[in-house]
This record gives structure tokens, sequence and C-alpha cells, in this order.
């Protein structure tokens, strides 16, 4: 019974935050995200999660597995082949540096080779979710700035998960049969996802069911779980591991983009807004910070600066588009 107790507030905490999200007009994602920080920093971590921490990790690895799937639902080969050519390479350079600037620096700090690696791939990906939203909302998805971030960001994902594969399969070694397990069904389900949206369609009705009990009864599960492994006082007293991640984060997914100008048709204003677009990273990197901090790649310290970091620029992209658009309407076509 306490265990329903809790599972049962649990869902409720998670759905009055999605509610609260779309009243302010962001993803449901941000308010699950929410919920499970509300849910791990707390007192409410020790009066329900705490007790029920292994019931409730299993059902964070469905969720994460259901999580990906979803995420793969997100990826549209229509989007993908308008502006093929030119979203490649945006997509190698916003891959690609971010990578290479949080590898070089984490090395130099000292920290291990899969640390610096596994930090670079969480640096290098971007929120499909949260850009299709935003460019939804302001029907704009169908512009070609817009085309070219939807079909960047897909390439973007499929490099970077790509690459997090190979990673984990390399330093893992023996690997560890429940962790592993979790992490190729959740990769498993992501490409299952983008075979569904090809061939069946995101909108049929079995399909459309199954996204909305995934999202009100699972999904939310690997959210608790991300707060439940969240520090917040390793944020507090360490805040420049943060604030370091931060910036690598923000300024090589910009300054990624800014390289790949000479190759595209954009003007510096419009190949700006796209940085800021791949620079919005939301479920993609939880996932795969939660897979390695499970994995034991990186610590407590560098999983919520990761998680933290994933929060604040998936929140940040909203207000930049909003912005560069009432400034000039014509910015996306």
């Amino acid at each position: 019974m306490q265990l329903i107790i809790a599972l049962s507030i649990c869902i409720l905490v998670s759905y009055l935050f999605v509610i609260l999200s779309r009243k302010l007009n962001l993803s449901s994602i941000i308010g699950m995200f929410f919920a499970g920080l509300f849910l791990g920093i707390t007192a409410l971590r020790n009066i329900l999660l705490e007790p029920n921490s292994v019931f409730i990790s299993h059902l964070g690895e469905m969720g994460l597995v259901f999580l990906m799937f979803i995420a793969g639902l997100e990826i549209s080969w229509r989007e993908f082949c308008i502006e093929e050519k030119e979203a490649g390479y945006i997509s190698v350079f916003a891959t690609i540096t971010p990578f290479l600037f949080a590898f070089i620096i984490f090395i130099s700090m000292g920290f291990s080779f899969a640390s610096a690696i596994i930090i670079g791939i969480c640096m290098s990906t971007t929120a499909e979710a949260t850009k299709a939203k935003e460019l939804l909302d302001l029907k704009k998805i169908k512009s070609r700035v817009g085309s070219l971030m939807m079909g960047s960001g897909i390439i973007d994902d499929l490099i970077g998960m790509t690459f997090f594969i190979i990673s984990i399969y390399w330093f893992s070694g023996k690997l560890i049969l429940q962790e592993s397990f979790v992490f190729f069904c959740a990769i498993m389900f992501f490409f299952i996802g983008i075979l569904v949206h090809k061939y069946i369609g995101r909108k049929t009705h079995v399909v459309h069911i199954l996204e909305k009990v995934a999202m009100f009864a699972i999904i939310p599960f690997f959210f608790i779980t991300i707060g439940l492994n969240f520090s917040l006082t390793s944020i507090v007293f360490n805040p420049a591991l943060f604030g370091l991640i931060l910036i690598i984060a923000i300024s090589g997914k910009i300054m990624g983009v800014l390289f790949a100008k000479p190759f595209v048709n954009l003007s510096l204003k419009q190949i700006y807004l796209v940085g800021w677009a791949m620079n919005s990273r939301g479920a993609i990197e939880l996932a795969f910070a939660f897979i390695a901090f499970k994995f034991g790649f990186i610590d407590v310290n560098i999983y919520s600066a990761l998680v933290l970091t994933a929060l604040v620029t998936t929140l940040i992209f909203p207000f930049i588009i909003k912005k560069m658009i009432n400034g000039d309407p014509n910015i996306m076509d």
C-alpha cells in the first residue's frame, strides 16, 4: 500500500508540473524535468523516494527506454530531406566543436579519458522535441531555417548516438548485465521510434495512445530517478564545474554552427539563431548522462552538472527564438 501511494503521488506531482509547464508554454518534458528535481531535492525524497528507491529505479529504467522511443518518434525524415546537404554541414561542425572543446579541457584538468569522452558527447547532443514544439507554436517549422534546424538536429542525434554506443561498449569492457541490458534496450527503442515514425506514422491511433500512456505513467519515473541521483549539494559547493560545463555547452554549439557558415546559404543572423537551436539539449543529454552515471564513467558532480546544463540550455532557446523573430520577422525565411 505504501508503495502504491508513493507511486501515485509521484505521478500526480509530475502531472501537475506538466500542466504548469504547458501554462507557461513550455514542453511536457520540461515539466517532468522540474518534477523530478522537485521530488529529488525536497523532503519528499526521504518520504517517497528513498524507501522505494530500488523499485523507482527500475521504473526509471523503463522510463528511459520509452523516452528514447519518443525521441526516435521526434525524428522526421521529411524535415531531414528538405535541407539535407546544408543540415549535414551544420550538424558535423555543431557536433565536433563542443565535443573537442569539452574533451580537451577536461583531459587537461586531469579527468579520466572516459569521463572526458562522455562529457564531450553530452555537449555535442541536441533536442528535437524542444525545437519542434517552439517551431510549431510559431508556425515556422516548414520555413527554410526551421527545416534546417530540424534536419541538423536529426543528424546531430544520430552522430551522438553512434559515438555514445561505441564509447560505452569500448570503455565498459566486461559489461554489467543489468546496465548493459537497459542501455541496449534504450538504443533499440530509439531506432524503433524512428522506424515507427517513418513507416507507421506518429498520429496513428495505437501509436498516439502508446505515447500518451508512456508520457503519463512511465517516462515521469525516468525524471524522478534523475532527481533521485541529482545532488544539489555538489552544485552549491562546486559551482565552477557547472559553470564550466554550461559555458562549453553554449559556446561550443554556437561556435560550431558559425564554423559552418561558409558552407550554408544563410545570413550571419540566421546561422546564429540555428546555433541557439542546436544548443538546446533536453532528453538526449539526460539519457546519456544517466547511462554513463549508471556505468560509473562519471561521478555525481559531473552528472549533476550535466543534468542542470540540459535544463538551462533547453529553457534558453524558446526565449531566444521569440526575441529574434520579434526583432526580424523574416529571419526564418
